[in-house]
């Protein structure tokens, strides 16, 4: 009798173990899978970033300093600039625990505007015998070689295609792999590609007004976006690309617009006396991270894509800048099996 009384425990004990030890392997599976976005963003100085979820600000990369973060379109890749006593250096994230560093000396400290082209190479602008070049990182190979300055390069998400600005015909345009794409200035970088590669978009100078304009990616089917006698940039596309996002200042102040790809449907999305700007669509279309100064200094806000629930993330003295999207895992509660910068 005792006997089987034993062997039932035993049993049930199993049983008990097994239970637990699913239960462990599901939760270790769920948390290693899952995948969170956060927002990257620097102060000048250092990386920091935050879950929107959980709103606790923390630095990407404690006592190293870092500025100009720039994720891919798919938001797994992430560049960005470090100065070290050693010099200048590219951080290059692609998804994994480690960030790999990149160094070269043949343009330090003259590196701008790294932006990530796959896991292992990015591109970037680098000053070269008085000129501004695009180099890739793979053995610093020269893809532009004008006597010019190229600037501000993009990477469209199959890689295949290149876009950047360039001061090569007396004013600065844009041009997609050496072939112009803009007619006038260009005044900010094209960035932030469609996902479904249906052109580009970009903000230029013309009829002494800057406006949004969109493009095939061979420079054709040019279409102005916006007409407001005001500055309208910082243009960046919904994930589905049929929205664009943009700063304007048609009421004195700076202010997040958004409008669809066939200029319809212009939409207010920010209503205050103080400046929104710096607008960055999160890779599942569902939020938008912006800069405001409403609170004193520039922090980071979200907001839905109707601009309802504006909600302040940071609380800093600090100047912010630069807000960009990061997918990730947060591992087992956040610490274990992380794959997070």
């Amino acid at each position: 009798m005792a006997e089987s009384s034993f062997f039932l425990i035993g049993v049930r004990f199993s049983r008990y173990l097994r239970i637990v030890f699913w239960g462990i392997l599901l939760v270790c599976v769920t948390s290693c899978s899952y995948e969170k976005l956060y927002i990257v963003y620097d102060d000048g100085i250092y990386l920091h970033r935050v879950d929107p979820d959980n709103p606790r600000p923390e630095l990407l990369l404690p006592g190293v300093g870092a500025i100009s973060p720039d994720a891919s379109t798919d938001s797994q890749l992430l560049t960005f600039i470090s100065n070290n006593g050693s010099g200048q250096l590219v951080g290059l994230w692609n998804g994994s625990s480690k960030i790999k560093w990149h160094k070269h000396p043949n343009f330090d400290p003259y590196i701008f505007d790294p932006s990530p082209i796959n896991s292992s190479s990015y591109i970037f602008s680098g000053l070269h015998s008085d000129y501004l070049d695009i180099f890739s990182s793979v053995q610093g190979k020269n893809i532009t070689n004008f006597r010019s300055m190229d600037f501000e390069p993009s990477v469209s998400p199959n890689g295949n295609t290149l876009a950047f600005t360039s001061s090569r015909i007396s004013n600065s345009d844009i041009y997609t792999n050496e072939r112009p794409l803009s007619d006038r200035q260009a005044i900010e970088t094209v960035k932030e590609w469609d996902l479904t590669e249906r052109g580009i978009k970009y903000n230029t100078y013309r009829d002494h007004n800057i406006d949004i304009f969109t493009a095939n990616i061979d420079g054709t089917n040019t279409v102005r976006m916006t007409f407001a006698r005001a500055l309208d940039h910082q243009p960046d596309w919904s994930h589905d690309g049929d929205w664009i996002v943009f700063s304007s200042l048609r009421h004195n102040n700076s202010e997040i617009f958004k409008i669809r790809k066939d200029g319809t449907g212009l939409k207010r999305l920010t209503n205050n006396l103080h400046n929104d700007g710096e607008p960055a669509w999160s890779p599942d279309g569902n939020s938008i991270a912006f800069i405001s100064d409403r609170s004193g200094s520039k922090n980071i806000h979200v907001m839905t894509p109707d601009g309802a629930n504006q909600i302040q993330l940071t609380n800093t003295l600090s100047n912010l800048h630069s807000p960009t999207w990061i997918k990730c895992s947060p591992g087992i509660f956040g610490k274990v099996g992380t794959t997070c910068p």
